[in-house]
Formats: structure tokens, C-alpha cells, sequence
């Protein structure tokens, strides 16, 4: 079988994502979103870095078997489930300029093509579950836990965006040293990152993403509500001295600018498929 991602070319986007019992999605997921890559970044121009964060069932085969087939990609056990831990190992194993963060279970495909298409405008990209309540409808339950949690974050560090835990697409380079810096793990790791960015002065774009759950959760919503306390309780430890480096440049934009940008890019790639069929036919 060929492979769907040769590595002909420079890889300029690591794909990070973090795993845990994902064996009945993770293959189907995997390919399609490697599909969707191939479309927006370019074949071989990227690859997968999927952490294994300590699941108990094929995960780990399944994505042995990914990486091999794919033709490129990194592999990464870690022993406990951790989020944080996670995306920390995803991100230090990470040499492409350009990072981009997501979950297996689902993705957004105009957010990824908008940011990586503004890549040189701005340095962080957030994708927001809750800034457009047109395309996200979470159960009620956790729509009230995520509620609460930004709710906190905006109030105890001046937050000015509405979601920290979306999909997200960085330039390493910026923000590698701040990623250095951050010591919390579970869900408020890259809460930290976001924070820290935004106190860094580094340019932070935020968009609204699609968002749905069509499966229930994995732990205990009480479970998870004192992880949060117990990590956001860290978090205001750490970012207490934190200073802020200079203005604030935090963009946020609306779901019709990234559809914009998204359909522009579908024009572009037609117009260029179009002119290779000529040139083929001539």
C-alpha cells in the first residue's frame, strides 16, 4: 500500500494528539483527518505525533500500525492518563515550525485552513467552543462546567477570550520558551500556555469552531470538577508573578471570517486543480 503521507517534503506542521482507549475511532478518525492534512497543508508536508496517554486497550497498536502506514509520524507512550502530561510530551517532542493541537474524536477543518492560512499574522490560534452558540451545542451539564471554568479564568487573570481548551495551531518558534515555562498538567496546561502568551504580548487570534459530543465521558463529571479546582488552584499559583510584557493583542473573529477564509482556499484549490487537468490534457 502506498503511503498517504511520503516525507518528500519539508515537514512544516506536526499534527498533536493526545490519545486515551480510542481504539474504536482512532483508525477511521486517523485516516480522514490525515485526508483533510494532505488537502490544507500539503502531502507530506506534515505529521502525526500521537501520544498514547496511557490507555488500556489497542490504542497503542492501532497507532503503531498508523505511523508505520502513514510513512511518517512519532509515537509516544506515556503511563498515566494525563491531558496535560500529554500534550507536554506531544509538544517536547515537536520539531516543525508550525504545531497544531487537536482531538481524535473530532476536528475543525475551516479552522485549520483559516489559521494556517493568517499563520504569518498571528502566533496563537485558539478554537473557540463557546463564542458562537450557533455551531456549538454541548450537553447542558457541561456546558455549565465549561461555563464555570472560563467564568474563573476570565475573572482571577483578566481572560479576555472564551475558551482556552479548543484545538489550537502555534508557531513554536514564539512559543517555545513560554511552553518551557509551564508547569501545570491535566486541562489547565494549555490553559497556562494561552495566559502566559497572552501576558508575553505574543499576537493571539481566537475563532469559533463547530462542536458537539457524541459519546459520554470517559471520567466522573464530579472526578473532573476537583481535578479542575485542584489544577486552577496551581494555575493562580504560578501566574501570580507572571508580569505582562506589553499590550495585550488578543483578535477574536467571527465564524463568518473563518468560512471566508476556508472557502477561499476551496476556490484556490479547485482553480489550481483545474489548471493541472489542462496542462495534463494539452
Amino acid at each position: 500500500m502506498d503511503s498517504i503521507n511520503p516525507t518528500t517534503e519539508p515537514i512544516e506542521l506536526e499534527v498533536v494528539i493526545p490519545l486515551y482507549n480510542e481504539e474504536a475511532i482512532l483508525r477511521e478518525n486517523a485516516l480522514k483527518l490525515a485526508g483533510y492534512l494532505n488537502r490544507v497543508i500539503g502531502v507530506g508536508k506534515w505529521r502525526f505525533i500521537l501520544v498514547d496517554n496511557g490507555s488500556e486497550d489497542r490504542t497503542r497498536a492501532i497507532i503503531e500500525e498508523l505511523v508505520a502506514e502513514l510513512g511518517d509520524g512519532v509515537y509516544i507512550f506515556e503511563e498515566q492518563p494525563n491531558y496535560g502530561r500529554a500534550l507536554r510530551a506531544g509538544l517536547k517532542a515537536a520539531r516543525a515550525p508550525y504545531i497544531h493541537l487537536c482531538d481524535i474524536e473530532q476536528w475543525d477543518i475551516p479552522f485549520l485552513s483559516w489559521a494556517w492560512s493568517l499563520r504569518e499574522d498571528h502566533d496563537y490560534f485558539i478554537g473557540s467552543r463557546r463564542s458562537d452558540p450557533t455551531i456549538s451545542k454541548p450537553p447542558f451539564v457541561r456546558r455549565i462546567l465549561s461555563w464555570g471554568l472560563n467564568a474563573l479564568i476570565q475573572l482571577f487573570f483578566s481572560y479576555m477570550g472564551t475558551d482556552t481548551h479548543g484545538p489550537k495551531l502555534l508557531n513554536l518558534q514564539r512559543l517555545n520558551s513560554i511552553i518551557n515555562k509551564c508547569v501545570c498538567d491535566r486541562g489547565q496546561f494549555d490553559a497556562e500556555i494561552v495566559l502566559r502568551a497572552v501576558r508575553a504580548g505574543l499576537r493571539i487570534a481566537e475563532g469559533p469552531i463547530e462542536h458537539a459530543e457524541y459519546r459520554p465521558p470517559r471520567f466522573a463529571i464530579v472526578k473532573k470538577i476537583g481535578w479542575n479546582l485542584i489544577a486552577f488552584t496551581r494555575l493562580s499559583r504560578v501566574l501570580r508573578d507572571v508580569p505582562y510584557e506589553g499590550p495585550v493583542r488578543f483578535h477574536q473573529f467571527s465564524r463568518g471570517d473563518l468560512l471566508d477564509v476556508y472557502q477561499a482556499s476551496l476556490k484556490d484549490e479547485k482553480t489550481t486543480d483545474d489548471s493541472e487537468s489542462l496542462s495534463v490534457a494539452v
